[in-house]
């Protein structure tokens, strides 16, 4: 799913033309200079029945985009969101933003210039039984 997720993003023109390929699961790359996105699965649940997996999954993902500015980092944001909110198509049954926040792009006590707009969303989708 993460991959199909990435690609999506990564078939938006729009985009990439802020990012150009920048969407890395799990972390950027040491060579990444921003702006670039990151996608990585917070936490993944299956539907069952009594039967057993029901083929459904339900993933909550975070996505942060980072950027120079504050400006390019909600644009960023606010391009993936457009996309991403309320669509479905083929294994995507289903997904939804959760939550949208501002953060400090590294860790407490790091100096960094960088700016981080943040986004959790709800996957719905099919995986194989």
């Amino acid at each position: 799913m993460e991959e199909a997720l990435i690609a999506l993003l990564l078939a938006h023109a729009e985009l990439v033309e802020l990012v150009g390929t920048k969407v890395r699961p799990g972390r950027a790359s040491q060579t990444d200079i921003a702006p670039f996105v990151v996608v990585q699965v917070i936490d993944k649940s299956r539907a069952y029945t009594m039967k057993g997996h029901s083929g459904l999954v339900r993933s909550r993902i975070q996505i942060d985009a980072y950027a120079d500015s504050f400006a390019q980092a909600k644009a960023i944001a606010r391009i993936i969101e457009a996309r991403l909110s309320g669509y479905k198509d083929g294994a995507f049954k289903a997904i939804f933003l959760e939550d949208h926040r501002d953060l400090p792009a590294a860790d407490a006590g790091t100096v960094t210039t960088k700016f981080r707009t943040s986004l959790d969303i709800t996957v719905h989708y099919g995986e194989p039984q």
